[in-house]
């Protein structure tokens, strides 16, 4: 399939190789155009999505999520990345794979994505030593969960699970969970030169969960600003709840649900 500037598109995900090897060939069996991108995701037409997706699932594929392919200049550098990805595989690794469940746009961003993928293994027992190596981590050892950012994005790891918001696209999905992965298998390698950190610090910033706000600086939370508000937040002297812009209208649902996993990893 070739991808039109004037048409639109959407991108399909599958968990693992394996399951999105099968799917694709589904797809050529039945005769379904469609643009490969790797052996876990698809390009098909927005108005072919839904029967595609439920021709699938009839078929018993699993699919993470799916978010709509946005034509840019560089669409041939997307496919390109694409083709260059190579997941890492090592059967000897602590952690031998993470694989995606979740996948959708941003409502507040619909030109990022957010993804919940889930480990082979619990990482609980890693997360004080990951603590001790990443700059900027807030750990709570009693969730247990830690946070940190890379960029714009937000990374909240759990013993099970990661939950990431705002990638730019799947394909920076993919790599920020291989770079995930390599961390945690390196940090296990190492641990025993490793000095865990089990010190618990809010080292998110008041400006980081303000860019989260939605800066309407209404005052109904009983603060004259959005990030007078932030900063209270982070003090523990004001609830999420009380912005009622943020758990009111739709257009916030997405950056609710963002701060909600924040602020539970900070144990705020």
């Amino acid at each position: 399939m070739k991808i039109q500037k004037n048409k639109h598109y959407e991108i399909i995900v599958f968990p693992n190789q394996d399951i999105g090897l099968k799917a694709q060939q589904i797809l050529v069996t039945k005769n379904i155009d469609f643009k490969h991108i790797s052996t876990l995701a698809v390009v098909v037409p927005e108005e072919k999505r839904q029967e595609i997706c439920l021709l699938l699932n009839k078929e018993g594929i699993l699919i993470s999520g799916y978010y709509p392919f946005l034509y840019r200049d560089y669409e041939e550098e997307f496919f390109k990345r694409a083709q260059e990805y190579k997941p890492s595989v090592n059967k000897e690794e602590f952690l031998k794979s993470i694989t995606l469940c979740y996948v959708a746009p941003c409502i507040a961003d619909r030109k990022k994505i957010r993804l919940i993928a889930y480990f082979s293994c619990d990482i609980s027992e890693i997360l004080p030593y990951l603590n001790a190596v990443i700059k900027g981590a807030s750990y709570n050892k009693n969730a247990p969960t830690l946070t940190f950012t890379k960029g714009r994005r937000i990374i909240n790891l759990y013993n099970i699970k990661v939950a990431i918001a705002k990638a730019d696209d799947i394909i920076d999905a993919w790599n920020i969970l291989n770079e995930l992965k390599d961390l945690i298998n390196k940090t296990y390698q190492n641990k025993d030169k490793i000095k865990p950190n089990y010190e618990e610090k809010v080292k998110v910033t008041a400006l980081e969960i303000y860019g989260w706000l939605p800066k309407t600086n209404c005052k109904a939370c009983g603060e004259s600003t959005c990030l007078a508000f932030a900063v209270r937040l982070l003090l523990g002297e004001q609830k999420l709840e009380n912005c009622k812009p943020l758990f009111s209208e739709v257009k916030f649902a997405e950056n609710k649900n963002i701060m909600q996993e924040m602020i539970e990893a900070l144990g705020l």
